[in-house]
């Protein structure tokens, strides 16, 4: 188990426990490395539109890791647009990983399936933005 191949595969992530309200749902958008970036802008100004109705002054977009860069880029475009005040906040998130005790093998050398597999949680730290969008 001397290579990074091995210990990536012994880990699984799992997902940041999200709780929020109804407002909150509809005023937060979560941005992922694989989001399109058209679409989040798209998406940011129909929340913008409909921020009338709710009783928030801003829009949320979140973004962690990867996803920094995407979020940060959304930042930018409402910046230059001129009608938007943009704020950003940096975050630091502790996050819970599975990891497998073992290598995926009983006694005798046959497979073990993954949910009979001992694990214990390890704790790692990921770094984030938000970005809040308020109409001037």
């Amino acid at each position: 188990m001397g290579n990074t191949k091995d210990l990536n595969q012994l880990r699984r992530k799992l997902p940041t426990v999200k709780t929020f309200s109804h407002d909150k749902i509809k005023t937060t958008i979560y941005v992922k490395s694989s989001s399109p970036y058209i679409s989040v802008v798209k998406r940011t100004n129909r929340f913008l539109s409909n921020l009338h109705r709710r009783k928030s002054e801003y829009i949320t977009l979140l973004g962690m890791g990867k996803a920094v860069f995407k979020t940060l880029s959304v930042a930018a475009h409402f910046n230059t647009m001129g009608d938007y005040k943009v704020d950003i906040l940096t975050k630091t998130l502790d996050v819970l990983d599975e990891v497998f005790a073992d290598d995926g093998k009983d006694e005798d050398g046959n497979e073990v399936s993954t949910e009979d597999r001992e694990t214990e949680l390890t704790k790692r730290t990921l770094s984030g933005v938000e970005v809040r969008i308020s109409p001037v």
